[in-house]
């Protein structure tokens, strides 16, 4: 949506890979290096590459 000066606003969506066997997700930015974070649980799983969406 257009903001005031007409301009579109980005807003980054995290990573999101779900860590195996388990309901969580990764909530860093979409392009972190190193392992994947859940930062309620502060829980950490590697990182295997790109997941696929949907």
């Amino acid at each position: 949506m257009p903001d005031a000066s007409g301009q579109r606003t980005h807003i980054p969506s995290p990573c999101w890979d779900q860590k195996p066997g388990d309901v969580l997700h990764c909530t860093l930015g979409p392009k972190h290096g190193g392992d994947h974070f859940h930062a309620y649980t502060k829980s950490r799983w590697s990182n295997r590459g790109p997941a696929r969406q949907g």
